[in-house]
């Protein structure tokens, strides 16, 4: 799951000038290059000056990575992406293509060919072989590495070597969404000479990490800085990389972040909360760049405690909340309502038209008092009751939890916001006890398919210690279609299955879909050669990008 952390900050911008972190770099360190990124272009009798090469990037992070490890990278891999890389990526529209696998084959529903690029090598200038293909999968597979995404290998049977170029991968049954995990940090492949020579510090700020990325490691200050410096033994051979090195700084404080955008200390930064996007808008010194994402904000309701067991409570508490009027005043334009499912129609990548047409017919819940009266008067508690709604403080969540509060009291409901810590919010999120009654969190689907967020989010398996199926939801039917579409490969099958399961959950309730929000990138000027897209947390976004002047 990639969430998106929004920081509730009230102050002006230029409250926070005299605390941004000093050393940023604003404009390249060095003068451009004199390789391929540098020369002129002819364009009928104008010359146009292409990308040039050269330069210190300074980008800001919300906070400090986890690991430089690959395989635990999973809900904040934008450093880790640039230094190591998977068989597959995922272009700009969210579509599979080649990587470190020059082709693939799928000759039958249980078998995956990878046909490995030959000529790779690593940033140490040693050359990447199939065997560190197999030693990477196989790490991450593991049970014992506990890697953050080593549930992708839960279907794979066995990895093979074929010949000096090729990986076989084994299925235990179809499955639909493995085509997508080589193109995740599941997928990404390390020097196995390297890790063996490191592995007992290997990721951390003392081990580092060797991989085939455009950038390689350099240092890790941890809560403060990580450093990359360009790849000069980097394969891909067209664009970049331009840029001689990259800064990543940790910067918490959003207003900091805002700051050193403004002076031009900092020359990009993805995450920005809601209610400063509108502050950068204004900035002459910054360029913006918005994206359709996967991304639902939303309050779940336990399923399996009173009175949320019961339907009409559910479908009543859905009415009552206008999420309009939250989108119009809170979200703005950074953001579109929801609906009744975590399906947005960034995520309609195929079958279009099905998916719309079903979307048109799936309720809303759209604001309506007088319905949500008449179903919690027919429901088991037709007085209202008391409960809880679990929230951390971020800012959007917390307004949404308030906003709801006020919403069910006129229905007798009683809702008490228990305010706890990020952490607290994950760990009871993701616990089996499901010890809440009501939660606000949000949701990216980590593949371009509406799999990646029906499947984990509602089968009743995922309702288990570890899994995220929050709203504790259970319903047979449901779980024997998300099965079986997980089987097929045919994606219009799939999307029939998909749909009359995602009608099914409507029907229940088990959620209120308030918004899904866009991807906000904001960079200085004279940075270009990115703009972002629905999967920038899976891209090696750095690769060509380059400073214009």
């Amino acid at each position: 799951m990639k969430r998106k952390t929004i920081f509730h900050v009230a102050s002006s911008v230029s409250l926070a000038i005299t605390v941004f972190v000093s050393g940023c770099s604003s404009a390249p360190s060095s003068s451009p290059g004199t390789g391929a990124g540098s020369e002129k272009q002819e364009q009928g009798t104008t010359k146009v000056a292409g990308p040039k090469s050269g330069g210190t990037l300074t980008y800001a992070l919300y906070q400090d990575i986890v690991s430089l490890d690959p395989a635990f990278t999973y809900d904040f891999s934008t450093v880790v992406n640039q230094i190591t890389e998977g068989l597959l990526k995922f272009d700009e529209n969210s579509k599979l293509v080649p990587s470190l696998a020059e082709k693939w084959e799928n000759p039958d529903p249980k078998t995956y060919l990878y046909h490995i690029r030959k000529g790779v090598s690593f940033s140490d200038g040693t050359p990447m072989t199939v065997d560190d293909v197999i030693f990477s999968m196989e790490r991450t597979r593991d049970p014992k590495t506990a890697s953050y995404l080593g549930w992708m290998y839960g279907n794979v049977d066995k990895i093979e070597k074929v010949d000096d170029s090729t990986v076989k991968v084994t299925l235990k049954e179809p499955d639909s969404n493995w085509r997508y995990a080589m193109a995740t940090p599941a997928g990404h492949v390390i020097s196995k000479a390297y890790y063996e020579a490191h592995a007992s510090n290997f990721g951390k700020p003392d081990g580092g990490v060797m991989g085939t990325g455009p950038f390689k490691y350099v240092s890790w200050q941890t809560g403060s800085e990580i450093v990359l410096e360009k790849n000069t033994n980097y394969w891909d051979k067209t664009g970049g990389p331009y840029l001689d090195k990259i800064v990543y700084k940790v910067i918490p404080e959003a207003i900091t972040r805002v700051t050193g955008l403004k002076t031009g200390q900092i020359n990009m930064a993805i995450t920005l909360p809601i209610d400063l996007q509108e502050v950068v808008e204004k900035m002459d010194s910054v360029k913006i760049s918005r994206s359709d994402s996967f991304l639902s904000d939303f309050v779940a309701m336990n399923t399996q405690r009173k009175p949320f067991d019961d339907v009409k409570v559910r479908q009543a508490i859905n009415f009552a909340l206008d999420k309009q009027k939250i989108v119009k005043e809170i979200i703005k334009d950074a953001g579109v309502a929801g609906k009744s499912v975590p399906v947005p129609p960034a995520l309609w990548l195929f079958e279009k038209e099905k998916w719309e047409a079903a979307y048109n017919e799936i309720p809303d819940y759209s604001y309506d008092m007088e319905k949500a009266k008449q179903l919690l008067a027919e429901s088991s508690v037709p007085n209202g009751f008391n409960g809880k709604i679990l929230v951390d403080g971020d800012s959007l969540r917390m307004n949404i939890a308030l906003a709801l509060q006020a919403a069910v009291k006129p229905l007798g409901i009683n809702l008490e916001v228990e305010k706890v810590t990020g952490e607290e919010l994950n760990t009871r999120s993701w616990g089996g006890a499901r010890d809440y009654d009501m939660l606000i969190q949000n949701w990216n689907s980590d593949f371009p398919d509406p799999s990646g967020s029906l499947q984990p989010l509602f089968l009743s398996a995922n309702a288990a210690d570890g899994g995220s199926n929050f709203a504790n939801y259970k319903n047979p039917e449901v779980d024997k279609l998300l099965i079986e579409q997980g089987r097929l490969t045919d994606d219009t099958k799939r999307s029939e299955m998909m749909i009359q399961a995602e009608k099914l959950i409507a029907g229940d309730a088990p959620w209120i879909v308030v918004s899904h929000q866009k991807h906000f990138m904001i960079t200085s000027k004279n940075v270009a050669g990115y703009e972002i897209s629905p999967m920038v947390f899976w891209q090696a976004i750095m690769k060509d990008v380059y400073f214009t002047e």
